[in-house]
């Protein structure tokens, strides 16, 4: 009996509809998982991520900043760049927080007459946050008049979406944020509209997974 030999068209054949196959599984065991979860309520909160902060200082006085944020994977790309921005200020070294305050962009992306009160002007790391990105930090900064933190480096880097999981997220994109988007398909939850084209669906999920496994600076 001759043994049957597939022709190399037959191996194209079935190597080509195992990915839409691994996709599916992938997304109904994701399904799945997040009837196991509880639903999120709907928030005004929105992902952001922070480009850069503009800051005068005098010692002792405090420092009185203005915030300019531009989000990851917007539409449109511009004038759509309001968001909720986590801002922490730190000694060197340190993940304890001198100073913490969330702020709210406008559509533009900036923020005017933002007071740190009890810093003195020194040498500090400097963190942003949005309610769906990752964190991102500027170590040794130095802060005094009129200093220019650019948390993009020249426009050219953004902070990561897809970070949706519990209240303030936990700094890392992985199943359960993928879920929690999914959940929410068809809906307009905010904080899971990662391109904020007021609609959760395959375009946010797509730019979740995307990051998947990322995680911020600490």
């Amino acid at each position: 009996m001759r043994e049957f030999q597939p022709s190399s068209g037959d191996t194209h054949s079935r190597a080509h509809w195992h990915v839409p196959v691994l996709l599916c599984m992938l997304v109904s065991s994701l399904w799945t998982l997040h009837l196991f979860l509880p639903s999120r309520a709907a928030t005004s909160d929105s992902e952001s991520i922070g480009l850069s902060i503009t800051i005068t200082a005098s010692a002792g006085s405090g420092f009185s900043i203005n915030l300019i944020a531009a989000p990851e994977k917007r539409v449109p790309s511009t004038g759509n760049d309001d968001t909720r921005l986590e801002v922490e200020v730190r000694n060197i070294g340190s993940t304890t927080p001198l100073l913490r305050q969330i702020v709210r962009t406008g559509s533009g992306g900036t923020f005017s007459g933002f007071t740190l009160t009890g810093i003195n002007a020194g040498s500090y790391d400097i963190t942003a946050k949005g309610y769906s990105h990752l964190r991102r930090k500027m170590p040794g900064v130095s802060l005094s008049s009129g200093t220019t933190i650019d948390f993009s480096t020249g426009g050219t880097v953004k902070l990561l979406c897809g970070d949706v999981n519990s209240s303030s997220g936990d700094n890392l994109v992985n199943g359960i944020d993928l879920t929690l988007i999914i959940n929410d398909l068809t809906g307009n939850t905010e904080r899971y509209d990662m391109n904020r084209d007021t609609v959760v669906n395959g375009i946010d999920l797509t730019n979740a997974i995307t990051n998947l496994t990322e995680t911020g600076d600490s």
